[in-house]
């Protein structure tokens, strides 16, 4: 339920966990909020998590200057998979692409997906490989579901959302945008095909976080893979110990089942067509 547009006053209590961007931006405060959890994302809106059983009621307050679309975004992109996560699920902070089997033979079909932190370029790099023709199926939260020892990624929104730099690589430098310094959602197309049906997921590469590092790729052993994914995680209550155990052993079976690789390149536009070749090389060496 959404209420009318609020500033966001001063709050009492401290918040008990927060998601720190790697420039030092909050990007989300976790507060208390009697028997429920009160979720701010500064600047832009607070959500309130009470309890009804075993669910939630969800109450989203704006701040004047969010629009309904970024409210929109924070649902889906943060809310809904935090409460997935703590009902059970296995979302992720991440985009990902679909590519082909191998003219080799030695990888099937299915599912590349991207990990890493906010502003990581995990979205840019989703939407090159998109231009390159492969279609992407999500750019902000991967949603996977186990079916008999295959984890099954859903599609997303049929959107990108992009700052107007990385638009304009991908689409042209007469893309249009409203504000050149904040991300707007670019709509999928022909020139950034969608892919509309699950896939399975076949390999996840974590980005780094040094945006000058030379163009690398390091398969993880599923001990380090397990350390590299659960910062990427949507946790609602870090003190919940049987939940963190539940959500651990998910993490633990995935990070043993799937293929992971930690990814470093410069952040750099033209070295995306190399960052490609590297993947899909991983890609299709993959057995």
């Amino acid at each position: 339920m959404q209420e009318t547009p609020r500033e966001q006053s001063a709050l009492i209590n401290e918040p008990y966990d927060r998601w720190v961007a790697p420039g030092g931006v909050c990007m989300a405060e976790f507060r208390r909020e009697g028997s429920g959890f009160l979720i701010r994302f500064p600047g832009q809106a607070d959500f309130s998590l009470q309890r009804e059983g075993e669910t939630f009621a969800i109450t989203g307050w704006p701040t004047p200057d969010c629009d309904g679309q970024t409210l929109t975004n924070l649902y889906h992109n943060a809310i809904e998979p935090i409460l997935g996560n703590h009902h059970g699920g296995l979302y992720l902070h991440g985009s990902a692409v679909v590519a082909p089997a191998s003219k080799s033979g030695t990888a099937e079909d299915g599912v590349i997906a991207f990990l890493g932190l906010s502003r990581g370029g995990k979205t840019t790099l989703a939407g090159s490989f998109a231009r390159a023709g492969f279609p992407f199926l999500t750019e902000d939260v991967i949603d996977l579901r186990l079916e008999d020892g295959t984890y099954w990624l859903k599609p997303k929104r049929s959107k990108l959302r992009l700052f107007a730099d990385s638009a304009r690589f991908l689409l042209g430098d007469d893309t249009e945008f409203e504000n050149d310094d904040l991300k707007q959602d670019v709509e999928a197309g022909k020139a950034l095909p969608f892919a509309q049906a699950q896939a399975p997921l076949r390999q996840i590469f974590l980005l780094g976080t040094d945006h000058a590092a030379p163009l690398s790729i390091r398969q993880l052993s599923s001990q380090e893979a397990l350390g590299a994914l659960m910062p990427h995680a949507f946790i609602l209550d870090v003190t919940d110990k049987a939940r963190l155990k539940g959500h651990f052993t998910r993490m633990a079976d995935l990070s043993q089942d799937i293929a992971c690789y930690a990814l470093d390149f410069t952040r750099d536009y033209a070295e995306l067509p190399r960052v490609r070749s590297a993947v899909l090389e991983a890609f299709s060496s993959l057995r």
